[in-house]
């Protein structure tokens, strides 16, 4: 059941045990830290240094604040942020106890994939694009998660389309917008499920009537797809831990 949590996240259970939370960056930056003229233009400013002083709620570690810092970018530093608050509200919710926020640390595998300090059984993915944040949360034995959000934007063009897609996908899919994102988004999520990103060549991930071919073969995986609103498409794939 969808449900409304501060900071106006969105909520959903698609199975017991895996959880969807995204929510507004802009609604992130009004909640989180301090006012302060321009955060609607964060997408084209440059970095800017943050100390503790700067937040309302405090919830990065000084050792993660010294990570923000180093991004080049504001865009990037908020993005981070905004991902990196949703896994811990989430992480800190399923853990049902006193840990506190800032000590929940998301670190990062060789080849970039997300994952909890010390919590081996809380598999997540995170996700972000525009003016949204969205993160993926698993606690259920022995399996994994990828999840992509997508702004749905105008058309590919045909360059795109032929770098992303094989041509079995391109004679399968919509030609709509709508239909080429949801496409990318479970492809995107697939690649992140199996911890390689774009490690993995695309033309290796195949989506085509609903089921993702990995190197030729299906894969045993389960795909949900939505949209928020009609500008975002989501996509969760699950499966059994990979590898």
């Amino acid at each position: 059941m969808e449900d409304k949590e501060r900071l106006s996240c969105n909520c959903f259970e698609p199975e017991p045990g895996t959880r969807i939370c995204y929510h507004s960056i802009s609604s992130f930056l009004n909640h989180c830290l301090m006012a302060e003229n321009g955060w609607h233009n964060f997408q084209v400013k440059r970095n800017r240094l943050f100390k503790k002083e700067d937040f309302r709620t405090v919830f990065l570690s000084p050792g993660e604040i010294e990570m923000v810092n180093r991004f080049r970018s504001l865009k990037k530093q908020v993005e981070w942020m905004a991902g990196r608050f949703l896994v811990k509200t989430m992480v800190q919710r399923a853990l049902n106890n006193d840990t506190p926020i800032t000590e929940i640390t998301v670190m990062h595998q060789d080849e970039g994939a997300p994952f909890i300090k010390g919590l081996p059984g809380f598999r997540i993915s995170i996700s972000h694009s525009g003016d949204y944040a969205a993160v993926g949360l698993t606690t259920r034995e022995g399996i994994d998660i990828g999840l992509d959000i997508e702004e749905i934007g105008k058309t590919p063009d045909s360059s795109f389309m032929k770098t992303a897609f094989t041509q079995n996908e391109l004679a399968s899919m919509g030609t709509m917008a709508q239909d080429i994102f949801k496409h990318w988004t479970i492809k995107e999520a697939f690649l992140k499920y199996i911890k390689k990103g774009f490690n993995e060549s695309l033309y290796k991930v195949e989506v085509i009537d609903g089921q993702i071919l990995h190197h030729g073969v299906e894969a045993p995986v389960s795909i949900l797809t939505t949209t928020i609103g009609t500008r975002y498409s989501l996509s969760l794939v699950t499966g059994k831990i990979h590898g």
